[in-house]
């Protein structure tokens, strides 16, 4: 009976030293809870590259020549010859002053020369007498001289009582109408060249794709009026002042001659490929938090926590962005887990 009461013993003993050893393995198999505050996140190293840097922007076809005639003197405007829409020849006539005022003011003028001549030869017969002095003379020989100058500048308005065009184009507006008081220097018509060489594409650049092109840079035109068809052409100028309105800088481009129709104000799409490929820091897509276009937020580990950075885009190029700064002494980028961090947060970084 007691041998079976120890063997009873032994059995139970042997089993649970089991149990305990099953259940020691089991804990073991069990991961240990992660730290609450530490975010586990993933990074990409950060590489450089000099990505196809083309320069995208949107431009409006312009003419490069236009006029805007104008009489030299006012007057009442007795005719007008062209209309809007008309085509007009270099130096053909427009338009036409009542010249009545004009013409009295001229022929005073004449009659001012005659009364300066006489008074002249009488002066000058005095002289030679000894009656008037050398410097009545002398006023008189003058006061002819001014007489014609009075002349010569009345002659010359009339001359230009008359608008003619400037150059060969189309009426676009016509500012004045017969029967209205016009002034010096004030617009009648406003002319445009149409000619197919007489077209070009201003494009206004941002400062820091101004400062990437020069003249004669190669470019790709296209119109959403003749899709499929591109422009070859190149950068004819760049501008030396901001546009007041939009702070942009103009680049203006060449249209070469074709067979197409092209009107002012039509949009164009522009590629202009800059001589000079620069090197930038390249990063995932995913790696970016938050971005304007411009600007983006990124977060790099540093000394076991996130670090912001705000960096400057230069160009979105698929899965990849070019950066341009703003990761100076970086070697990688948080990718996965970004979006939950903030400036300083604890982070371990998972294979």
């Amino acid at each position: 009976m007691t041998k079976s009461i120890g063997l009873l013993t032994i059995t139970f003993f042997i089993a649970l030293l089991s149990c305990i050893d099953q259940e020691t393995k089991e804990a073991a198999a069990i991961p240990a809870e992660k730290p609450l505050n530490v975010f586990y996140v993933r990074t990409s190293p950060l590489t450089q590259s000099s990505l196809n840097d083309v320069i995208h922007v949107t431009g409006v076809i312009q003419s490069n020549t236009e006029a805007k005639p104008s009489f030299k003197t006012g007057g009442v405007i007795a005719r007008t010859y062209v209309r809007e829409g008309d085509y007009v020849k270099k130096g053909q006539l427009l338009a036409q002053l009542n010249i009545t005022e004009i013409e009295a003011q001229a022929n005073q003028a004449k009659f001012a020369v005659e009364k300066a001549q006489r008074d002249q030869q009488r002066v000058e017969n005095l002289y030679r007498d000894s009656i008037a002095t050398l410097e009545q003379w002398q006023n008189a020989t003058t006061g002819v001289d001014m007489a014609k100058k009075s002349l010569q500048i009345a002659e010359f308005n009339v001359a230009y009582s008359q608008i003619r065009s400037p150059i060969e184009g189309k009426v676009i507006t016509q500012l004045m109408e017969e029967g209205e008081i016009t002034g010096p220097g004030v617009p009648v018509y406003y002319i445009m060249g149409v000619k197919q060489s007489d077209w070009k594409l201003v494009a206004g650049l941002t400062d820091k794709n101004w400062g990437r092109i020069k003249k004669g840079e190669k470019a790709k035109i296209t119109l959403d009026a003749y899709p499929g068809w591109v422009i070859a052409s190149e950068v004819k100028r760049l501008a030396d002042v901001a546009n007041p309105m939009s702070g942009t800088l103009d680049v203006e481009l060449s249209i070469p001659s074709n067979d197409k129709r092209i009107a002012a104000g039509m949009l164009a799409h522009v590629e202009i490929i800059p001589s000079i490929q620069s090197e930038y820091t390249i990063i995932p897509i995913e790696a970016l938090v938050s971005s304007n276009g411009r600007t983006g937020v990124v977060y790099v580990p540093k000394d076991g926590k996130a670090e912001k950075r705000i960096v400057q885009i230069q160009q979105f190029h698929g899965e990849r962005i070019a950066i341009q700064s703003g990761l100076e002494g970086a070697t990688e980028v948080i990718t996965a887990g970004s979006g939950f961090l903030e400036h300083g947060d604890a982070i371990s970084v998972e294979d």
